[in-house]
């Protein structure tokens, strides 16, 4: 299985494997997007990064060595502003999985996320991947946006609870065909 390049860029982008020394500057970043669990239902973790650089938040029966975390940086200052992180082979071998794509909060809508897409796409069709896939809670009206204008444009699934409530939640799952 061909895996993402630990080091690739964008027009203004950097994107490159996490190394332990900048987990807590990370974390910080992640801190930020934890207005979303108001959607998603999960608990706020202090450790998430950690744990995905240590462990990877991998799928059913996954394997670590399937999964990269990766910093997102400005070419221009080398500013840490992004993280992402992908699981190669799910649900099945040429499927790539997003895991987390979030860009800081205090810097959105400056189109930093798109172009991260946009050269994700031409790198993962470039290792022969047929498709992206993303779960992306139901309540958070702004990924929805986001992910379908990145043309994620097919549902595979909706999981999660059965009824709508305040206290309930559930995810859709986009896929983008390569």
């Amino acid at each position: 299985m061909k895996l993402i390049s630990n080091n690739w860029t964008s027009q203004r982008l950097i994107l490159s494997d996490l190394k332990e020394e900048e987990i807590a500057s990370v974390q910080e970043i992640y801190e930020t997007s934890t207005y979303m669990n108001q959607w998603d239902g999960q608990t706020y973790n202090p450790e998430h990064i950690k744990d995905g650089f240590f462990k990877g938040n991998l799928p059913p029966d996954g394997k670590l060595e399937n999964y990269s975390i990766q910093t997102i940086r400005t070419k221009e200052d080398a500013k840490i502003i992004g993280i992402l992180s992908i699981y190669h082979g799910y649900p099945s071998t040429d499927s790539m999985y997003f895991e987390f794509l979030y860009i800081d909060k205090r810097i959105q809508k400056k189109g930093f996320g798109q172009e991260v897409i946009h050269q994700f796409v031409e790198e993962t069709r470039s290792l022969g991947y047929k498709e992206i896939r993303i779960n992306v809670a139901l309540k958070n009206w702004g990924a929805l946006k986001f992910w379908i204008k990145s043309g994620f444009n097919h549902a595979s699934g909706i999981y999660g609870d059965n009824e709508h409530s305040e206290t309930t939640y559930a995810n859709l799952e986009l896929v983008k065909i390569l």
